[in-house]
């Protein structure tokens, strides 16, 4: 009997070890696989190659509008809760004589 179990266990394995991909969709041939396009698009439209490892600053600016962004986001307690603000909609005046 464990022989027998054994020879089923061997002929199993053995066919299944020329599936080559069969439980992993990206390995089979023909399938979509990652080449990198991606990054080799970026790379392609950057105006400097260093800026893809390490970017530089804008020497005009003085970051008042980066801040502005910041402090309006992180609000007076310094938490996320700006970010979580409902749109204020304000209604213009009706007009003096209007009957609404």
């Amino acid at each position: 009997m464990r022989r027998a179990a054994f020879f089923a266990f061997c002929t199993i394995l053995l066919a299944l070890s020329g599936c080559q991909g069969a439980f992993d969709p990206f390995q089979r041939p023909g399938d979509w696989s990652a080449t990198g396009a991606a990054n080799e698009n970026i790379a392609q439209q950057a105006a400097a190659p260093s800026d893809l490892i390490s970017g530089r600053g804008n020497p005009y600016a003085n970051g008042v509008a980066a801040t502005a962004a910041l402090d309006k986001a992180l609000g007076p307690n310094g938490t996320a809760a700006g970010l979580q603000a409902p749109a204020q909609i304000v209604m213009p005046p009706s007009p003096a004589g209007s009957s609404n």
